[in-house]
């Protein structure tokens, strides 16, 4: 299993602009093989952090490939993308470790 940690610094003030933009852009994931795993928000302003999965590599190269090609990603991707100021992505593979829950 492949997750992906995505931690975004988004422009002052469009926190809640982001969300509401956000849920739309997670409601078609899965129709292009993308597990949406959770989000939140963090105790640092205007940041905004979530996580996604895929069943391997070749997989979640797939599901990338379609998913930033889909019309409903064209639609909402000018409305989103600017109000992030930064983003971070961390690529991760699950250890195997007793107790562990993935």
């Amino acid at each position: 299993m492949i997750h992906e940690l995505r931690i975004y610094k988004l422009h002052k003030g469009k926190q809640a602009a982001f969300v509401r933009e956000f849920r739309k852009a997670k409601s078609f994931m899965a129709k292009y093989g993308i597990t949406f795993v959770g989000a939140w928000e963090s105790d640092r302003p205007d940041e905004f952090t979530w996580i996604r999965a895929f069943k391997d590599e070749k997989a979640r190269d797939k599901a990338i490939e379609l998913y930033y090609a889909s019309p409903e990603w064209l639609k909402i991707v000018g409305t989103l993308r600017p109000m992030i100021q930064r983003r971070t992505v961390r690529v991760m593979k699950s250890l195997k470790l007793p107790g562990s829950r993935l």
